[in-house]
């Protein structure tokens, strides 16, 4: 149901008006029968690592393999030994999640290099930018002199450079939804949706896409 790789949101369930820190994620690194082992609990306000006391309450939440939202409660069972920090919270098992809703893919503007492999036509590929990017689907501006169907399968592959410096590439099929021309004198663009994408590389690009809302939002919060 959950991922390993995916990212986990919570929020702290003893938490007042007072407390300017809420809200947090992680991501889950490893699982056992009765723990979620996970990597360092990130303020999502300032995107820096915090800690909480054992027995720390939460309400969290992730999106599941179903593209569905699952709301569980846990608390920090304390950390786990390793190489890297790692901590526990305790996984109350399917029984203790509840579907609350069908996950709707917030859409970020961002500049991503992709390449684009139209499948029906072997010859025709390009390397460009995104123009938009979310876990359903992607804009991607048509560079000059080249074009694309109105209809058709493809093959993508992305260059996502996340918060940790790490570089994730991943890859999937698509379909033309539309080839259109944003304004005028702008290059052509066409809007992808994504089909039958591989559950961790569509992780990959939420997790993608959270990071770049919650930097959005600091700079807003900055200036």
């Amino acid at each position: 149901m959950i991922n390993i790789g995916s990212t986990i949101f919570l929020e702290r369930k003893d938490s007042n008006e007072e407390e300017v820190e809420t809200k947090f994620h992680c991501r889950l690194i490893d699982r056992d029968d009765d723990f979620l082992i996970v990597d360092e609990l990130l303020s999502e306000l300032t995107n820096t690592a915090s800690f909480f006391k054992t027995g720390t309450a939460f309400k969290a939440w992730f999106i599941g393999r179903d593209e569905a939202k699952y709301v569980f409660d846990t608390e920090l069972a304390g950390r786990k030994k390793g190489n890297i920090s790692m901590f526990c919270l305790k996984d109350p098992g399917k029984e203790g999640y509840v579907r609350i809703q069908r996950r709707n893919y917030a859409r970020v503007e961002a500049a991503v290099n992709v390449a684009l492999h139209l499948q029906a036509d072997g010859r025709k590929r390009f390397v460009s930018v995104t123009a938009d990017l979310s876990g359903g689907g992607c804009a991607i501006d048509i560079p000059k002199g080249k074009s694309l169907p109105d209809e058709g399968e493809v093959m993508l592959w992305f260059v996502l450079p996340m918060q940790s410096g790490e570089i994730d590439y991943v890859q999937g099929p698509a379909r033309i939804v539309r080839v259109f021309t944003p304004q005028q004198g702008a290059p052509e663009r066409v809007s992808l949706q994504f089909t039958d994408m591989n559950d961790i590389e569509r992780q990959k690009i939420i997790r993608y896409c959270f990071e770049k809302q919650l930097n959005l939002r600091r700079q807003r919060q900055e200036g």
